[in-house]
């Protein structure tokens, strides 16, 4: 057995290519990404949270029917604007205001919103 195959400092011969130092690719060569769509996701979060408060508005009222409209509306909604905020974060396209918007779009799901405020006020 010879010492090479045992040295875990050896590299394997086909693999040089990829660990040159001048391979053309500069870490610094990618462009930046825009925080636009990290932005978009909040602000389309937040216009959810407010739909969904309205709903609410619209339930104590006993405007059932544009009230289960616009909690369905937000719940479809919220679990596109909550994928695309994942998206954002995961392309580092404004990662803190897309992780807000991840955590605002969870919250404006219509059914974790009433969980929260049957938790909250009791008499809800």
């Amino acid at each position: 057995m010879a010492a090479s195959e045992n040295d875990p400092t050896a590299r394997p011969e086909g693999l040089d290519i990829l660990a040159e130092e001048n391979s053309g690719v500069e870490v610094s060569d990618r462009p930046t990404g825009s925080r636009r769509l990290g932005l978009v996701t909040l602000l389309l979060s937040l216009g959810l949270l407010l739909l969904d408060g309205i709903a609410v508005a619209l339930l104590a009222a006993d405007l059932v029917t544009p009230a289960a409209t616009i909690a369905l509306v937000t719940m479809l909604a919220s679990i596109v604007v909550g994928v695309i905020a994942l998206v954002a974060v995961v392309l580092r396209r404004g990662r803190v205001p897309a992780v807000a918007a991840v955590l605002l779009s969870v919250l404006s799901n219509p059914f974790v919103l009433v969980f929260l405020l049957a938790r909250v006020l009791p008499g809800f």
